[in-house]
């Protein structure tokens, strides 16, 4: 089976492109399927944190730390309860 995807911009001619496509015999229209992002959230934080449930902040924080690793990366890092205050009171 061959698949071909159509971009179409002007919406108002769907109606007509799907009436011209299904009279043609052996051609079939079907909706993209909806691509999922949801992943199992323990695989990355032990308490399976709903925000690592989400495949694009997973990849958003991976990225994030790449970052961080390049040569020259300035980043921040709060250890304790008096680095997070001193932090918040600088901004």
């Amino acid at each position: 089976m061959t698949q071909i995807i159509l971009n179409v911009e002007n919406a108002s001619l769907i109606p007509s492109l799907k009436k011209i496509l299904g009279a043609i015999e052996g051609v079939t229209i079907s909706k993209p399927k909806k691509r999922s992002y949801r992943v199992d959230p323990y695989e990355i934080s032990p308490s399976g944190d709903s925000f690592f449930a989400d495949s694009r902040n997973v990849k958003a924080v991976e990225e994030d730390i790449a970052k961080a690793h390049q040569p020259g990366a300035k980043f921040t890092r709060l250890e304790n309860k008096e680095d997070i205050t001193e932090f918040i009171n600088s901004l």
